[in-house]
């Protein structure tokens, strides 16, 4: 019982995409500082089914703040052929929009609904801040979906910020591009080479950025980018 009391003491923070490369390691950089809630598919976690949304924001209340990573990222694979903007399926728009923009404003409106006050951290990117650069990748173009999804991200996050300013504090993280093996090693070297720090942000780096934001003595910051891009956009 003193150690289910001991829990229970611990502040409550929800992850969506908790078992995606960045939301596992927030889940396991926030386990011993919070009572971290994890959201993802992969725990049978449907976050487009608005009713299941609803139900888990209804049913855990008094949360700190929630870190919504869940997103749809088209990302390219060995041997797909280049697709041209112009030439996609209008459908494949929808997807993104539909993922990364009416599913994480759900998540975040849920979580307004049924909580005084709180943080909000969302997550864009670089491509929803400026274009991307295409000619870092091999026979591959980023998504428009993405780029456009990203950018609504930030709007949205401005949007909610403003309205509830008096409770809540919503604000977007853009991060770079964070390291993973499976990179082609060409793709790996054109982005390095783009990036005045000359190389990509460390997974261990990301946590720090979220704890800031979480921090109750980080009271004066909303509806603002935190870009972490080791100088990406300052060129």
């Amino acid at each position: 019982m003193v150690v289910n009391l001991a829990m229970s003491s611990k502040k409550k923070i929800v992850i969506t995409g908790s078992e995606g490369l960045i939301g596992s390691r927030l889940k396991e950089y926030f386990g011993s500082k919070y009572d971290v809630l994890g959201l993802d598919i992969k725990l049978g976690h449907d976050l487009q089914d608005s009713s299941f949304v609803d139900k888990f924001f209804k049913e855990n209340s008094g949360i700190h703040g929630i870190i919504v990573c869940h997103a749809y990222n088209h990302i390219p694979k060995e041997g797909s052929a280049k697709i041209e903007p112009i030439d996609f399926p209008l459908e494949e728009i929808s997807k993104f929009l539909d993922i990364n923009v009416v599913s994480v404003f759900d998540v975040c409106r849920a979580f307004i609904k049924y909580n005084d006050s709180g943080k909000i951290i969302n997550i864009s990117s670089l491509y929803g801040t400026l274009s991307p650069r295409h000619t870092i990748y091999n026979n591959f173009t980023k998504h428009l979906g993405y780029s456009l999804s990203k950018a609504s991200v930030v709007m949205m996050s401005k949007y909610l910020a403003t309205y509830y300013a008096d409770n809540f504090e919503i604000n977007t993280v853009v991060l770079g591009g964070v390291y993973e093996t499976s990179f082609e090693d060409i793709f790996t070297e054109n982005y390095k080479n783009n990036v005045p720090i000359k190389r990509f942000m460390e997974i261990g780096e990301v946590p720090p950025v979220f704890d800031f934001l979480l921090d109750e003595n980080t009271s004066y910051m909303t509806g603002t980018e935190l870009v972490i891009d080791g100088g990406w956009t300052a060129w």
